[in-house]
């Protein structure tokens, strides 16, 4: 079997320090200053939730721009506590998007967080590739792991990070006994079990939890090494999964399996007696986590809420609603009363939108991101890939050394750099 396809990519490490969001109260002075500045609408949340093991739910957003379409600034991590109040708290800035160009990389999707290791797992849409990566929000640094493109890509984590474990589905499902760091952990990993594609996974102990786009729900084991597909054991199956067009989410309570949908949140006991299954909720579901005996979930309106899934009557609870701060923040890098001032960087202007960003100069005069390769000057030499970058097989602070003994090959008005192979003769 194969294992999930791991594409070669640009963003294998990215630390770009894009600037300070300067914010203030929203006033007229900030909407005229507009694309320098704007007032935020409502939070637009993406996709994903997490726990923090403190009593706080996490979730990943950028602010839409009351006077344009669209966010309107960086993506943030916030997060709201789980005992209800509507208390939104940001967290931080996430760095390092690039959102016109060759290099064009956006947040979309949240996945999980580990508290004991601080570590944020979320996908990143990378020219139209999905990459599953690790945002380190210390060094503003984007650490791609998977690149997921044209794959059914469904993590799980252990719940116990001092034994970590990592299992995915993609064409078969896959473990590693750590939690993965970096592209190579993908070959590392060992086949569980064959050909079997799941649009829900959760680990339970040494045992796999998971359904499938077919309604099943099955029950595995992550001692099983490279099994085939019919040793799983079928536990119940489930008419509105099978015709649900995504789901959205699965998690394990301590007797329960519940899985999320536009339908809602359905559930049944781990034992697969279908005469036990149970409907917590009926709205549009788009992601859905477990912790403890409460369920908490996001609606497709961005509405984040939890449910209890003791007792015969689900008590459900809104955490946070979208809307607006009520802030003015600077376009990304600006600063200053009008939001103009760029100081040691170059304005890059978005093409779809027409939105400014500062992007700051590195030592060599550089934008430490650029759209298009003027931005990087007039050398032939220098391409931009989201940075500045040399031509393949070309180094230094030019760009014009060509390796070890190498040839410059032109060929209409582009160079190419050549490296003979000698054979030797024995």
């Amino acid at each position: 079997m194969k294992k999930m396809k791991i594409l070669s990519f640009f963003i294998l490490s990215l630390a770009i320090i894009i600037g300070i969001v300067y914010s203030r109260q929203c006033d007229d002075k900030c909407k005229q200053d507009y694309p320098y500045s704007s007032c935020n609408g409502n939070l637009n949340l993406y996709r994903g939730l997490g726990y923090d093991g403190n009593g706080n739910v996490i979730f990943s957003g950028k602010y839409n721009s009351s006077q344009g379409s669209g966010g309107f600034g960086l993506p943030s991590i916030f997060s709201v506590p789980s005992s209800g109040g509507c208390q939104l708290s940001k967290r931080f800035d996430i760095q390092g998007e690039i959102l016109d160009g060759p290099g064009y990389t956006a947040l979309d999707y949240f996945y999980k967080y580990l508290p004991q290791l601080d570590r944020y797992y979320v996908r990143f849409n990378q020219r139209g590739s999905p990459i599953f990566s690790i945002y380190n929000q210390t060094s503003n640094e984007i650490k791609a792991v998977f690149n997921i493109f044209n794959t059914p890509f469904v993590p799980a984590f252990s719940q116990n990070e001092s034994a970590p474990f990592f299992v995915y589905g993609g064409y078969g499902i896959y473990g590693l006994a750590k939690y993965p760091t970096d592209r190579s952990d993908a070959q590392q990993a060992k086949l569980i079990y064959q050909s079997q594609i799941v649009n829900g996974l959760e680990i339970d102990g040494d045992q796999l939890y998971m359904t499938t786009y077919q309604g099943q729900f099955l029950k595995g084991s992550l001692n099983c090494l490279n099994c085939t597909k019919d040793q799983l054991q079928l536990l119940v199956t489930d008419s509105e999964l099978a015709s649900a067009t995504s789901v959205s989410g699965f998690a394990l309570t301590s007797d329960y399996m519940y899985f999320s949908y536009s339908g809602g949140i359905k559930g049944y006991p781990k034992n697969g007696d279908a005469s036990r299954v149970r409907k917590l909720v009926s709205e549009n579901v788009v992601a859905m986590i477990s912790n403890g005996d409460f369920l908490y979930y996001q609606t497709d309106s961005g509405v984040v809420k939890s449910v209890s899934t003791s007792g015969n009557h689900p008590q459900v609870n809104i955490l946070y609603t979208p809307v607006s701060d009520n802030q003015c923040q600077c376009s990304v890098g600006f600063s200053g009363d009008d939001c103009r001032q760029c100081d040691n960087g170059m304005v890059l202007w978005a093409s779809d939108n027409g939105i400014p960003m500062c992007s700051p100069l590195n030592s060599l005069g550089k934008p430490k991101t650029c759209y298009a390769a003027y931005q990087c000057g007039s050398s032939p030499f220098i391409i931009c890939n989201g940075t500045c970058t040399c031509l393949p097989g070309f180094s230094g602070n030019d760009c014009t050394l060509c390796g070890n003994g190498g040839e410059v090959i032109w060929e209409n008005g582009y160079p190419t750099c050549v490296i003979q192979i000698k054979k030797i003769i024995t």
